[in-house]
Order: C-alpha cells, then structure tokens, then sequence
C-alpha cells in the first residue's frame, strides 16, 4: 500500500527521514563514506538481443521497430559512494502498443519487455559490458481521451558506482517481433568531485510524491522515475502555466558538517535563488536561504516585484506580477559555510 502525501510533506519525510538512512551513512554528500562501491553484476542476454545492441553500439544508433528516443538525464546520490543515474525518454502511445484494458477498466494498457546492457570503455578503448538484465513490464495511461499519437515521457534508473557508461536499452514486444534499442551516455562522478567545491545535483520541479513499494528490478515507469521507496512526478517538459508557481528539489554533496561529534549533525548551506530571462538579465531574486541538510526543498513564487524610481532613484510606485510568458532560467548558488566550499546548477523552464 502506498500512502499519498502533499508534495511538501513527502520531501520532508520521504527525502530527509527515509532516504537519508538508506543513502548516506558517513558525512553529508556521502563525503566522507570510505566504502569502496561494488561493481553491479553482469546479467546474461538473449544471444538476439546481444546481436541487436552491438549491430549499433559503435554508432549509437539501432534498430527502431518501437520508436523512442532518450531527452534527459537526472543523477541522484546512491548508498555508499554510488550513484543513481535516472534516464528519460520520449515514445508516441501508439507505438508503444496501448490497447484497451483486458480487466475492463477505462485504462489502456501494453505489456513491453525491456531489456538493457551497460556499458564501460575499457583500456583498448572497446566497450565491455557490466550490468545488464530483463523485466517484463505493463504500462497504463488513462483511456479518457487517449490519442495513439500522443507522446509521453517514460523513466529508466539503477544504482551505480561512480564511472563512465553507456546504456543500452531495448524495448520489445512480448513476442520479440518488434525491438528496438536506445544508447545513452552518461558519466557518474566520484567522490573527487566534491573535494574542492559543492557538487549540486540537477533541480527537479516536483508535482507530486508518494511512498511506494521499492521495486528490486531496474524497469521503466511511464509519467514518473522511483527511487528507492520513493515515487516521484515530476515537471519533466519544464512548462509552467503563467501564474502558477513551482516546488523545486535538489541534493548537495560534499559540504562539511558543524559539528561530527553530535548526535545528529548538520551541515549549514546557503542558497540563493535567482530567475533569468534569455538575455541573462535578473527577472526574480529571492532573499538568500539556509539549510542544515544536503537535500533542499524549495517552494518558489513566480512573482516579479517592479518598481518604478525617478532620475534621483527614490522608489514612485512597487507592483507586483506574475512571471510573464517566455524562456527563462533558474540559477541556484550554494555556499558551505563551514568549509567555504560553493557550487551552482542550473534549471531551465518555460512560462506558457
């Protein structure tokens, strides 16, 4: 059973409490965990599938009979030194093969197996497989005004140690007539990454949180990612209806905690939030904020505070207005303010 919370509550609870027990069991950013991460077991693949991803392995392109394409990446911290890297990508509901629900609901429903191999450069400079594996997975979206040519977004993410890898996942229908195989790259940092400054991760705009089963199996998740016991929906496209606001979170590894000896350290970082436009220039600036975790949660109000001033700069007149429509950029510093350590990252979105 899972239990639905509001977005602020679960970041609290299911992040700070839960989270924090399962990933970080030393230092904050998992700085000072000295484990040495173990390698991912290698899975065995079918010798059709094996064949299917090296026929485009060296090109990073293959075999499309089920069209999808990899958008995003997303990085998360993992136990120990690892990392939890979560890949997004992008498929039309028609050729993933929805049809109506055989348990007579007004759901559509397709049932994939996926498949998927990473890959690590070795010394000659080949690709040399580590993990790999199956599932067998049922993906449903409403049936109310379903379209076969809608695109959604869909979500695959494992644990891994810190290196470079190249993803190969392949989506096929139950009786392997239709198959398709995606490549991604990605480089997850070790802990050298937070030596000299903060390593923040990506921000990611939250709509909505549950508390879920943990689900051993690395599989894909349409219109969400879970991590751990955690299910999250996020704002993937970045699109924010003018007027609306948005709930962003992020973690940052590497900052130094006030005092290790106490029974339950914390850290103290200071966030500055600032919103700009396409030409760089400030649109919002929210007075600094302070936290004593690595995981930062933040409510953020889309509002502009104009001003007018005359020649001598005495303030006329202040008003108050949503973030008009455009492109803009959310840009977040943080400063360690025990160890002097600071990092930046860096958000992209959209006002419609």
């Amino acid at each position: 059973m899972k239990a639905s919370r509001t977005i602020a509550a679960a970041l609290a609870l299911l992040f700070v409490v839960s989270v924090l027990t399962v990933s970080v069991q030393a230092a904050p950013g998992i700085q000072a965990d000295k484990q040495e991460a173990k390698a991912p077991a290698k899975g065995s693949l079918p010798k059709e599938i094996a064949a299917l991803i090296q026929e485009g392995l060296a090109t990073r392109q293959g075999r499309q009979d089920i069209p999808f394409r990899f958008s995003k990446q997303l990085i998360l911290p993992a136990q120990g030194s690892n990392k939890y890297p979560v890949f997004f990508f992008k498929a039309k509901n028609g050729d993933l093969g929805y049809a109506p629900s055989a348990t007579g609901t007004a759901e559509m429903e397709t049932t994939l197996n996926v498949f998927f191999q990473f890959y690590q450069p070795a010394a000659d400079g080949s690709l040399k497989p580590t993990m790999g594996g199956k599932t067998l997975t049922v993906l449903k979206t409403e049936g109310n005004g379903y379209s076969a040519e809608k695109e959604d977004w869909y979500s695959f993410g494992t644990a891994l140690p810190a290196g470079k890898y190249t993803l190969a996942l392949v989506l096929s229908t139950p009786d392997m007539k239709k198959l398709s195989v995606g490549y991604s790259d990605i480089t997850l940092p070790g802990p050298e990454a937070c030596e000299t400054a903060l390593w923040p991760t990506d921000p990611v705009i939250v709509t909505a949180m549950d508390q879920v089963e943990p689900d051993p199996r690395p599989t894909i998740h349409r219109g969400c990612f879970t991590w751990g016991a955690v299910k999250v929906v996020p704002n993937a496209a970045g699109e924010i209806a003018a007027g609306e606001n948005f709930e962003i979170f992020l973690f940052v590894l590497g900052a130094s905690y006030k005092d290790p000896a106490a029974e339950r350290p914390v850290i103290d970082l200071e966030a500055n939030f600032e919103v700009q436009g396409e030409d760089g220039k400030p649109a919002i600036k929210w007075t600094p904020k302070g936290y004593e975790a690595y995981f930062i949660s933040q409510p953020l109000t889309l509002v502009q505070t104009l001003q007018k001033v005359d020649e001598k700069g005495t303030v006329l007149s202040t008003e108050q207005k949503p973030l008009p429509a455009g492109k803009y950029v959310l840009v977040v510093t943080i400063a360690d303010k025990i160890s002097g350590k600071k990092g930046e990252t860096k958000l992209a979105f959209a006002v419609k």
